[in-house]
């Protein structure tokens, strides 16, 4: 089957050939603005002026004519309007002049699919990085599902302002990456991470801040690489552990990046994983991705009449039927990404003893200070909570200088676990929420709210374990990503269980007075997510 993909979501224009599982062209043309960002509009006139040179050189480099296609293709969305729309008329035109079936691909499952197929990855955790998407994406129950992302600017965007302000022509990453590799002191930069969420734009702003500081570009640059990306790769490995997957992907604009590839490969390695890193070429934006998931979509069935053709600037990846895929989660017994556990005994007792481990993929320095401060706030919120009668395990003995607690020993499952096996999850869910809005009306927040984060014993009752990100006293803010992280875990692992969700709202607005503001602020930070 021979499908032409045209790709027009921002900067670049692109058409490409697809036939099977080979690329027999891919051609490109992109808009670079004299200076600042992208500016939608010119940025259209751009595509409107190349679209059909881009379409003839492609089938010229596939040598073909349109008779040959038997399909066209076209990103839908998401992504600026006036770009969206060159490319739409470019298919539908072509569609109709040579009766060619027509299919509209979001623009993310062009990038996983050109990258499954380019690199031999089956099931892989994604990390898909570009400028507007960042994203941590795997599949599960027929389609592609989000589990973690940046909850303000993509990481792409972020390095594009940054370079702007250093006077940078347009994109700015790769410039970035050239004086980063000349920068050897590390500037202290929010590390922000909430469960698989992450949030660049308060390094944008430190970073400016060190640039009036007068410290030098080379280390803002440095700092900037190695704290953000390590931000990525650690929600990666997050979501490896959680899924029980062993193959990564990483795709779109900011994969291209040498660091990040070396990052993600040495985490990979760690883990015993197969890491798949998407040929450059086909990092940015292309034609030919867009090509291949269209041939997916129709040979899989899906079909679209011209009326279903319309543009969606807020086109997300989980909206799509993905049933070509063949995926399977295997959940990991409860170890974690980030620590050791092993059974132990103390003075009699069974317990567990819980070592964090040095991450290799991280700058060391960064690494000691993250494992340290993550360490003694886990210890801190569960007294915390120990106090409030909330259950988490007794922690026996810490030891700081070696990353240790021993803590009592649990029996029982992961909720996660009980929820997939279909343990009672009702009533499991009708209990968390009483117990998270005790937490919350003491303004304790736990961090890391999700369904792995959370043990049923035997007797029924929940356990909250390795708050290690939590907060006390917490502001709205802190209390409401507790709630959007598992509201977040639920959908993603458990999207067959839509009800699990409601359940729990109720039984927390019902336990928490004033828990408005709380849920009025979770709405603020949903509609933060990329293209809500």
């Amino acid at each position: 089957m021979i499908v032409l993909g045209i790709e027009g979501t921002a900067h670049t224009i692109g058409a490409g050939i697809v036939d099977g599982n080979r690329v027999l062209s891919s051609e490109t043309s992109t808009y670079l603005p004299a200076k600042g960002g992208i500016h939608p509009r010119e940025a259209a006139i751009h595509h409107a002026e190349f679209v059909a040179p881009v379409i003839q050189k492609a089938l010229d480099g596939a040598g073909i004519t349109m008779r040959n296609v038997d399909l066209v293709a076209f990103s839908i969305g998401p992504g600026l309007g006036p770009c969206l729309r060159v490319a739409a008329t470019a298919a539908r035109t072509l569609s109709l002049r040579h009766k060619i079936p027509i299919i509209g691909v979001n623009h993310p499952l062009g990038h996983i699919e050109i990258g499954r197929m380019l690199s031999g990855a089956q099931d892989p955790v994604m990390l898909y990085v570009s400028g507007g998407n960042t994203q941590v994406i795997a599949h599960m129950q027929g389609r592609y599902r989000v589990f973690g992302e940046t909850i303000d600017i993509g990481l792409g965007n972020m390095l594009d302002k940054i370079a702007r302000d250093l006077g940078f022509p347009f994109p700015g990453g790769p410039r970035i990456e050239i004086l980063a590799a000349s920068g050897r002191k590390l500037l202290d930069l929010p590390y922000s991470v909430m469960g698989m969420d992450t949030s660049f734009s308060g390094i944008y702003t430190a970073a400016k801040r060190y640039l009036e500081l007068g410290e030098s570009v080379e280390d803002i640059c440095f700092s900037m690489q190695e704290t953000a990306f390590a931000m990525l790769v650690e929600v990666t490995e997050r979501a490896l552990d959680y899924l029980g997957k062993s193959e990564v992907l990483l795709a779109g604009g900011v994969a291209r990046n040498t660091r990040l590839r070396e990052m993600i490969s040495s985490m990979s390695e760690e883990n015993g994983c197969q890491a798949y890193l998407t040929n450059p070429e086909y990092c940015m934006d292309n034609g030919a991705m867009i090509a291949r998931a269209g041939q997916l979509m129709y040979e899989s069935g899906q079909r679209q009449k011209m009326e279903d053709t319309a543009v969606i600037q807020s086109y997300r990846i989980d909206q799509v039927e993905a049933d070509w895929v063949d995926s399977v989660s295997r959940p990991r017994p409860m170890q974690g990404a980030e620590a050791i556990i092993s059974r132990s005994r103390y003075f009699g007792r069974d317990a567990v003893m819980k070592k964090r481990i040095g991450k290799g993929y991280r700058n060391p320095g960064l690494d000691f200070r993250i494992r340290t401060t993550r360490l003694r706030n886990e210890v801190s919120v569960a007294c915390r909570l120990h106090e409030l009668g909330v259950d988490t395990p007794v922690i026996y003995s810490v030891r700081p200088e070696a990353g240790e607690i021993i803590m009592a020993r649990l029996n029982g499952k992961s909720l996660r676990d009980a929820i997939l096996s279909g343990d009672g999850s009702i009533s499991m869910i009708d209990s968390l929420g009483l117990i998270v809005a005790a937490m919350h009306s003491n303004l304790v927040a736990h961090g890391d709210l999700t369904t792995s984060n959370l043990m049923v014993d035997k007797q029924g009752r929940i356990y909250f374990i390795d708050a290690s990100m939590g907060s006390f006293p917490a502001e709205t803010e802190a209390l409401s990503q507790d709630l959007f992280l598992l509201k977040e875990s639920l959908s993603s692992m458990h999207g067959d269980r839509p009800g699990l969700w409601q359940t729990f709202l109720e039984s927390y607005r019902k336990s928490l007075p004033g828990s408005d503001k709380i849920i009025s602020t979770l709405r603020t930070i949903e509609a933060r997510r990329r293209y809500v």
